[in-house]
């Protein structure tokens, strides 16, 4: 009966030991599963809310630690989580990560993007108010060295320059935008239209500036002649070109509750621009003309400059063609030099950039020039003159030998 009795007790303390172990390897992996899903949790949440690349790339460290800390645990996971398992868990997590730093890293490259384009306008700012400072003292210089004939004239062609060289900042500034926003796509233009309120300036209200500065430029200015007003529409006919090219990317992106107010605004001032420069260009046109002794119709628009230039030809060589004498031939002359030497030779890329004459045009007036040329030519009187003499010789010799043959 007493070893009945230990027999029983042993096997009641085994199977209490069994039940005890089962219990603690229950409750172990019923642990294991719990951690792994409150890690995964808690490292999906540290992804998702991070906020730099760097960050991110320190957490992709953590992601590779707890695949390989759970992994040998990875059919048990799984059975707990089916129908996910612990291999697909760890695949959106993954991914997760992945599409996480895209997302920062493109808002990185916008920032940096936004960062630069503001430097650049503190930059182009700066040096157009350093430009203007310059222009400015050179203007009130000019006003006082009026005296002098030879401070005034150096004074000029330093102003001259500085107009120069604010042209070629400008048409660096206008080749940077061209650049950057004539292929834009829709994307980049909304994110950089989402970040845009950081900047004190941005590229429309430069332009807008950069306008409204050259047409007071134009209004203000004394000591300029045909050939700065001539570049000044070349100028012009520059930026219109690029506006037409970028200017529906620029105010989409920098005015985008407005956009079609914004244009407009810009191609009005275009326009003031354009008339301001045509009010200084065509007035000088005419006296660079008149002082060389080349009366043209009047005219206050291309067309009406090409139709004067027309006129003036047209009406030369039907002169030409019914005189025919050296005064002719010295207007002629006259003309040729002045359009040759210097509306061609030294004006004639800036008018064709500035579309006041086309090459075409340019050309129909060379050829209408050749006509001209044969025409005022005066015909020699030498052949008549030796024809003369060779009548009177002739009649000479006949009244000689008539005279001699009457003699007994």
């Amino acid at each position: 009966m007493r070893l009945l009795h230990k027999t029983t007790l042993s096997l009641l303390t085994v199977f209490f030991l069994f039940a005890s172990t089962t219990a603690f390897a229950q409750q172990s992996d019923f642990q294991i599963k719990q951690d792994f899903r409150a890690e995964l949790s808690e490292l999906t949440e540290r992804i998702i809310t991070a906020v730099s690349s760097d960050e991110l790339r320190e957490l992709e460290a953590e992601i590779d630690r707890l695949e390989a800390r759970y992994t040998e645990h990875s059919e048990m996971i799984s059975g707990a989580l089916y129908p996910e398992t612990f291999d697909g868990k760890m695949g959106i997590l993954s991914d997760t990560y992945a599409s996480t730093l895209e997302d920062v890293e493109l808002i990185e490259q916008l920032n940096e993007r936004i960062d630069e384009l503001a430097a650049e306008m503190e930059v182009f700012r700066e040096r157009l108010s350093e430009m203007n400072l310059e222009m400015s003292s050179l203007e009130d210089q000019l006003e006082r060295a009026e005296a002098s004939e030879a401070r005034q004239a150096a004074l000029i062609r330093q102003y001259r320059q500085n107009i120069e060289q604010r042209d070629n900042f400008v048409s660096e500034f206008l080749e940077e935008l061209l650049s950057k926003y004539r292929t834009m796509d829709r994307d980049t233009e909304q994110e950089i239209t989402e970040a845009t309120e950081r900047l004190d300036d941005n590229p429309l209200e430069i332009i807008q500036t950069i306008i409204i500065e050259y047409i007071e430029m134009t209004d203000h200015s004394t000591a300029l002649e045909t050939p700065d007003y001539v570049a000044m529409r070349a100028q012009h006919g520059y930026f219109d070109e690029v506006w037409d090219k970028i200017g529906e990317q620029l105010v989409n992106t920098f005015a985008p509750d407005n956009p079609v107010t914004a244009r407009e605004e810009v191609e009005d001032l275009i326009g003031a621009w354009l008339a301001s420069i045509d009010n200084k260009l065509w007035d000088a046109l005419s006296t660079s003309f008149n002082q060389n002794g080349i009366e043209l119709d009047p005219f206050t628009s291309p067309d009406d400059f090409y139709a004067a230039l027309n006129a003036f030809v047209d009406a030369a060589y039907e002169i030409s063609l019914e005189r025919n004498d050296e005064e002719d031939h010295q207007i002629f002359r006259n003309f040729s030099d002045f359009w040759n030497n210097t509306v061609k030779a030294s004006w004639g890329d800036l008018l064709i950039e500035g579309n006041v004459l086309s090459q075409s045009q340019i050309a129909s007036i060379d050829l209408k020039m050749n006509d001209w040329s044969e025409a005022s030519a005066p015909t020699s009187n030498l052949m008549f003159i030796l024809l003369l003499i060779s009548i009177a010789v002739i009649i000479g010799l006949i009244i000689l030998i008539v005279m001699m043959r009457s003699k007994p």
